[in-house]
């Protein structure tokens, strides 16, 4: 085990920051995020979203939705089409099949019986101008209950997680093998489980970045996983790892904490980005697809195929 990967390992835990406010409609941040809202006297109206080949596209609706009410027009032309019904999420990932205009429907149905109780999205098919994340809200009536208040707290409280695990680590990371142990992530006869993926990983054609070497780790201890990527970019501009996503069989999502690297890749470089995960027992079973988007979500370099090693144990 590399004395950087340790380091990264080592990141803290997610500190708590206040919840962000709610943008309006149609709001843009500076992560590229659109914000949507829904109400119950447009609910036949649907909003147009632009999606591109290779790049994905996620839908973060802050309701549950029902079992199979998600529906994809032509999903066989989509790579990837994950969804969390327990927590409203979509994602889809397209191919290189769709052509330059075209659009096609998504439409989700909401399980909590509140209004209103479904959307329509038109996605448009953009060549380069993919949009990373959709953040669809719903308003509430005026006699809103202090259950669906309740709920909505909740809810925002989820967004702060979201926002936390999308921010990436700044500046060096801690050094030091004693932080293994203090941040729990070995001991009591808890070690650090290693694997080389390099083999396994299938890179769809056509991809901006080369993956040289990969490794994946597992700290059963905290409950952690982490992808090691080698990555030489043959690009022509830098590049920035900003945010990551792990999506196992079913659309199993494990929750990214870090993305990490030294600092931006150059072009014809090569260097290390590792990403970091909070991954139960049960669902850091693979394989995984792994994600990582660029700064501003222009780019996207995806690989099939990543796996977690065994649970490393010592005897007492």
């Amino acid at each position: 085990m590399t004395a950087p990967l340790v380091a990264t390992l080592l990141l803290a835990l997610l500190t708590a920051t206040p919840a962000p406010r709610q943008p309006a409609p149609g709001e843009w941040n500076g992560m590229g995020v659109r914000h949507l809202e829904l109400t119950a006297e447009g609910m036949g109206q649907n909003h147009a979203v632009h999606i591109s080949p290779h790049r994905t596209t996620t839908f973060v609706l802050h309701a549950p939705l029902q079992r199979g009410g998600v529906a994809v027009e032509e999903r066989e032309h989509f790579l990837s089409v994950t969804v969390d019904e327990a927590v409203g999420v979509v994602t889809l990932l397209p191919a290189g099949s769709l052509p330059s205009g075209r659009e096609l429907l998504l439409t989700v149905r909401f399980a909590d019986g509140a209004a209103p109780e479904g959307a329509t999205f038109r996605l448009v098919v953009h060549p380069l101008q993919a949009e990373q994340q959709v953040e669809v809200y719903r308003r509430p009536h005026a006699g809103e209950t202090s259950e669906q208040a309740v709920q909505r707290e909740r809810e925002r409280a989820e967004r702060c997680e979201v926002e936390l695990a999308h921010t990436r680590a700044e500046g060096t990371p801690p050094e030091g093998l004693m932080n293994l142990f203090v941040s729990g992530l070995v001991g009591e006869n808890h070690g650090l489980s290693v694997r080389d993926i390099t083999e396994d990983l299938t890179p769809p054609p056509g991809e901006a970045f080369v993956v040289r070497q990969a490794w994946s780790y597992r700290a059963e201890q905290g409950k952690r996983v982490a992808v090691e990527l080698r990555v030489r970019n043959t690009g022509p501009q830098a590049w920035t790892a900003e945010e990551a996503r792990l999506v196992g069989p079913e659309g199993v999502r494990l929750r990214v904490l870090r993305v990490w690297q030294p600092g931006p890749l150059a072009p014809q470089a090569q260097d290390r980005v590792v990403v970091e995960a909070e991954a139960p027992s049960e669902q850091a079973r693979g394989p995984f697809l792994l994600e990582l988007r660029a700064a501003g979500g222009t780019r996207i370099l995806a690989v099939r195929g990543v796996n977690f090693p065994e649970i490393q144990l010592f005897p007492p």
